[in-house]
């Protein structure tokens, strides 16, 4: 889980103009992180504009209808705004420790060099990559997009209007010999070592090997567009601008999931257990997909509070990335039982210890809240409101962020009561919202192999 800033709870509203966050310090020197950022931004514009990979509007044809593109055209405008400054700093126009999302530092820095200048110095420079070119594109398409801001709404035919344009300015970027080539380095390197030693075991049948390699590479991808998701989260940057990612994940997992059910489970003389796993992992892997874009994401481009925000993209991003984890480390278990987690993930092992604990606290919360209920006496309240607050200092922040406030409100009605007669009744609903809020933990992706055993409560 991603802790949310503790200011969240006292913003009102989701800013309108993207925010400027600082840049977290990096020894990339040599522009291969800027680059595979930018390449990724680019596919999430693409992928923006196709109708279907947008929250419920796949089937949602009223509402697709009826839809104000207007908040879309701001997400996009602050898409262009990132891509501009890493084009600059990949030409040295730059430093690499400005703002993201400086709406005043990125065209502060175009006024210097017009759409005109930059492709001169394109057409000058044939063997500068394109970028001049690529920077020329973005001026256009940030000068398109803030000529539509002068409207108040946006429609579907106006929406797709932009696109035909969009697409013409973005073509020019599949020529760029430099994301071309840091994609292609950065596609061997992204599995992890102990995954890339299993793509390199004889399989049987031969065919499967390759389909192995491509669905490792297509998860490891999935999970890369997802950390920059994460940042947002992190960094507290206005979280509409992570929109076009999940675009982009939509688009690519669907892709991912038709491979597996075209492909790799058609494969000639494939065993029985390994078609099950392959099975399982794209019937996981479509249902995360459908959940996350027809509820949790539904409506988030017009909302306008933070906390609201802030839920929606922290659920959605903790779904899509637990489903793909999982369906990696199921897959590599599949051909060498003995790899584990926190062997892909870094990050794995902290969040299985998190869990753990946050298990444990909840359960031994639910005793307590039900001795309490059962015997209202002085001993059992104390014991209870020393664990609520060990707990409120402690576990909590290991909830997912949309769980805190109603778990919160428990905690201060219970502290609230004066009598047995007002008390009781309050631990009888916090004991059943435990009771489900542990059921949900338990659930989580980094818990299937490990059952709680479900410890007796000490006495104090």
């Amino acid at each position: 889980m991603v802790s949310p800033p503790e200011q969240l709870s006292a913003l009102a509203e989701e800013r309108v103009a993207p925010r400027p966050v600082t840049l977290e310090k990096s020894d990339d020197f040599d522009g291969s992180a800027q680059a595979r950022e930018l390449r990724m931004w680019v596919r999430a514009i693409r992928s923006f504009f196709i109708l279907r990979n947008h929250p419920a509007l796949e089937t949602a044809h009223a509402e697709l209808i009826a839809h104000d593109w207007m908040h879309d055209l701001r997400v996009l405008h602050g898409t262009l705004l990132r891509c501009s400054q890493l084009v600059l700093h990949l030409i040295n126009l730059e430093k690499a420790d400005k703002t993201i999302f400086d709406e005043s530092e990125t065209e502060s820095a175009f006024q210097e060099f017009t759409a005109a200048t930059l492709a001169e110095d394109a057409e000058a420079e044939p063997k500068d990559d394109s970028l001049h070119a690529m920077a020329a594109g973005l001026v256009n398409a940030s000068q398109l997009c803030q000529s539509l801001f002068e409207a108040k709404q946006m429609n579907l035919r106006s929406w797709m209007l932009l696109e035909d344009e969009f697409l013409q300015i973005f073509d020019r970027f599949k020529t760029s010999k430099t994301l071309s080539s840091i994609a292609a380095a950065h596609s061997s390197s992204k599995i992890p070592a102990p995954l890339l030693s299993v793509t390199q075991k004889r399989f049987k049948p031969d065919a499967l090997g390759a389909d192995m390699r491509a669905i490792f590479s297509s998860i490891f991808d999935l999970l890369d567009h997802l950390k920059y998701v994460e940042n947002f989260l992190r960094q507290d940057q206005a979280l509409k601008q992570a929109l076009p990612i999940f675009t982009l994940v939509h688009e690519d997992g669907r892709l991912l999931a038709g491979f597996i059910k075209t492909r790799a489970l058609r494969t000639v003389g494939l065993e029985q257990h390994i078609a099950e796993t392959l099975d399982s992992i794209n019937y996981a892997i479509t249902m995360e997909l459908r959940k996350v874009f027809a509820h949790e994401l539904v409506g988030v481009s017009s909302l306008r509070q933070a906390p609201a925000i802030y839920i929606k993209v922290e659920n959605a991003h903790g779904l899509l990335r637990d489903s793909f984890r999982q369906s990696a480390i199921g897959l590599a278990q599949l051909f060498d039982p003995s790899i584990e987690g926190s062997q892909l993930f870094d990050a794995y092992q902290t969040k299985f210890e998190q869990s753990l604990a946050l298990r444990r606290d909840l359960w031994t919360l639910l005793q307590l809240v039900r001795r309490a209920e059962k015997e209202p006496n002085s001993d059992s309240i104390r014991r209870l409101l020393d664990s609520l607050a060990s707990f409120h200092e402690g576990s909590l922040r290991y909830l997912m962020f949309k769980d805190w406030d109603s778990c919160e409100r428990f905690m201060e009605e219970v502290g609230a009561a004066r009598e047995a007669a007002e008390l009781v009744p309050v631990l009888h609903r916090f004991a059943a919202y435990l009771e489900a809020l542990s059921n949900q933990v338990n659930m989580r992706a980094v818990l299937v192999n490990h059952p709680f055993d479900y410890p007796e409560l000490e006495d104090a």
